[in-house]
């Protein structure tokens, strides 16, 4: 019996310690998956179903009516274990020959961060540069996939044109976002929670069979002797030690 509970005992410490390595693999994997800001740019070509004038509105940018609007959007995540602070973000229509207007442009920030002490728009070297905008975001928490900035730019026409967006904090880096990450985050979650499971039902069965395969075993004991008095009384059994068949 001590064999086999040592062996009930090293199996169920075999599957805790697998699901704790799992664990481990997951908190270490969240921090190292996602390092720097990460953003999801959306572009959408004319915005407006059917153009102003036949909605019967009209909308002007410097005096000049506009037909049809296009839209680029960010939207900026922090998927790290850390709060960042003063990142400054430059958005730029990659190609400085197209025919663009930028109508205009701002970051929404997530719930529960005031707009104006956590976004500051910073100038850019050209003044007169339609093409480029810098903002300093003043405070960055973590964040989740419902929980990011929002940086919205319009633009005349039906054409979206594209953009890009850099940091300029040597701290902080931005990258596009990585979906395989989140695949990846819910493989590990699913592995742990197996690894969890399995040692559980392991464990329960172990204890059960434990308790029911004693039980069986005092019971044939029981059993045996019962028998081997009977024979005994029938004088079919010349010695029968009840101390002894039971040890």
């Amino acid at each position: 019996m001590g064999e086999y509970r040592r062996h009930i005992f090293g199996e169920a410490v075999k599957g805790l310690t697998a699901a704790f390595v799992g664990a481990l693999l997951l908190w270490g994997g969240q921090k190292w998956f996602a390092s720097d800001l990460e953003y999801k740019q959306i572009s959408r070509n004319g915005y407006l179903s059917t153009p102003l004038g036949q909605q019967g509105l009209t909308m002007a940018y410097e005096g000049k009516p506009l037909k049809n609007v296009s839209v680029v959007e960010f939207g900026i995540f922090n998927r790290t274990a850390k709060q960042f602070g003063d990142v400054d973000l430059v958005f730029s229509v990659e190609d400085p020959k197209s025919q663009i207007t930028l109508v205009s442009s701002g970051i929404i920030t997530p719930n529960g961060l005031p707009h104006a002490e956590t976004v500051e728009e910073l100038p850019v070297k050209d003044i007169k540069d339609t093409r480029t905008k810098k903002f300093r975001l003043k405070v960055v928490p973590k964040q989740h996939e419902t929980e990011y900035f929002h940086a919205v730019f319009v633009f005349d026409g039906e054409k979206a044109p594209s953009m890009s967006v850099v940091s300029l904090s040597k701290d902080v880096s931005i990258g596009a976002y990585q979906e395989w990450k989140d695949t990846t985050k819910a493989l590990l979650l699913s592995l742990v929670f197996m690894l969890l499971i399995y040692a559980i039902i392991f464990a329960v069965s172990s204890l059960i069979e434990h308790f029911v395969g004693l039980r069986r075993h005092h019971k044939s004991i029981e059993r045996f002797v019962q028998h081997a008095t009977e024979l005994r009384k029938k004088g079919e059994l010349k010695s029968a030690d009840e101390q002894a068949i039971i040890g």
